[in-house]
């Protein structure tokens, strides 16, 4: 990449240069999963991930939990019985916080790498037990936490994040339902921290974009032929499940609530409504408040809210890779491959595209700059001619318009 950069940069005159960049291609970019109170790390940091390996479990119905007095004796973790004094007040009798056996344990183990949801959460990694409590630590409690369980059944069994001491007390955000999410991408942890983030640095390359909704999904690219630049939402059928859909300049509720009921795993759109996005939205809350398992699906716009069609570079580059493995990322947007090497379309170093304005979106090339110019509004801004591809004649523009593109 680096001979490709220097022969497009001493392709371009310095006029030319003053024209803002727009980066094509990341290499090796860094995603960010976003973790809350009660969720937890399943990764450290320097680990290995693969798709489909579990990084993080969530509890999304996490509620603030008196779990007592914690304390350490002996280089072993304690919970002290209700009504005794401090754990580190003589004669306190102290009983062991995690009572996971080893077969339940490699139970849950079985679990969380099968990719489905665990209705009970396990105890923490071995290297948790024998930790002093600290905001952050994964917490297992018993029965006693949610009433005694009648005669013959099972204790009903939570987990959680310790949050805070109050009082000698210890308080934490732990729930009864747990859900695993795996990696969508291969890479190295960065950074794994319970409740607060997991950080992933990627093997491979991204596509920046704008905007992104849902959550992170994955699937094999397809490029459906485009009718004026859109995607039809009656174009959409079960023969893409599992894909992600390039869907044109714009994309509507109505094929986004079609894409999800035919398991599409994601969309690309050149723009996306705000409205649109509050649907989508909405849509996810739903799904989670009926405790229906639903595949992931993920929604990135390149170009943010403004109607816009897909730039003639970034469609040939997704053109080439149709067919390949990509992956939706909502933090920050991206949609990344697999593969390193990504075939760059062939574009002409002089290439550059409107993107504000009355002719955004608009293609063409730069012919020269000419300074100062008097716009209609009686202001003046630096000019430059430029031929758009449908055009025969040239159109004068601000520079701060204009944007070129930069792999």
């Amino acid at each position: 990449m680096s001979a490709i950069e220097s022969r497009a940069a001493a392709d371009i005159s310095p006029e030319l240069a003053r024209v803002a960049g727009r980066r094509v291609l990341v290499f090796s970019p860094t995603i960010r999963y976003q973790l809350g109170p009660g969720d937890r790390a399943l990764v450290v940091a320097g680990d290995a991930v693969v798709p489909g390996m579990p990084i993080l479990e969530r509890t999304p119905d996490a509620e603030l939990v008196d779990v007592g007095r914690l304390g350490i004796e002996n280089g072993k973790s304690g919970k002290a019985g209700r009504g005794s004094g401090s754990s580190s007040g003589g004669g306190a009798s102290l009983e062991p916080l995690w009572k996971e056996a080893a077969a339940e344990e490699s139970r849950a183990m079985a679990r969380r790498t099968s990719g489905g949801r665990t209705d009970r959460p396990s105890g923490p990694p071995k290297q948790e037990r024998r930790r002093p409590p600290s905001p952050g630590k994964w917490w297992v409690g018993g029965g006693d936490r949610r009433g005694k369980p009648d005669k013959g059944k099972q204790a009903i069994r939570i987990g959680g994040t310790l949050l805070f001491e109050s009082g000698g007390r210890w308080w934490a955000a732990a729930g009864e339902r747990h859900q695993v999410v795996t990696s969508p991408v291969a890479g190295v942890v960065r950074e794994a921290r319970n409740a607060v983030e997991v950080i992933i640095e990627v093997a491979g390359s991204a596509l920046p974009g704008a905007i992104a909704a849902g959550v992170p999904s994955r699937g094999y690219l397809d490029v459906p032929r485009l009718t004026d630049g859109e995607l039809w939402a009656s174009a959409l059928d079960v023969g893409r499940a599992g894909a992600v859909v390039v869907a044109g300049s714009r994309v509507s509720a109505q094929a986004i609530s079609r894409a999800r009921a035919i398991s599409i795993r994601g969309l690309i759109a050149g723009s996306v409504g705000e409205g649109e996005l509050r649907d989508l939205e909405a849509s996810e809350l739903r799904q989670r408040a009926s405790l229906a398992p639903a595949l992931p699906f993920g929604l990135i716009a390149l170009d943010g809210h403004s109607r816009r069609p897909l730039a003639t570079p970034i469609l040939a580059l997704l053109a080439a890779m149709a067919g390949r493995e990509v992956t939706i990322v909502t933090d920050p947007p991206l949609l990344v491959f697999d593969s390193p090497e990504v075939p760059l379309p062939e574009l002409p170093p002089d290439w550059i595209r409107a993107r504000s304005g009355p002719h955004a979106g608009r293609e063409g090339r730069w012919l020269k700059s000419i300074g100062l110019y008097r716009f209609r509004s009686g202001i003046y801004l630096e000019a430059a001619v430029v031929r758009f591809a449908d055009d025969t004649g040239t159109t004068t523009l601000p520079v701060t318009d204009l944007e070129r593109f930069v792999f």
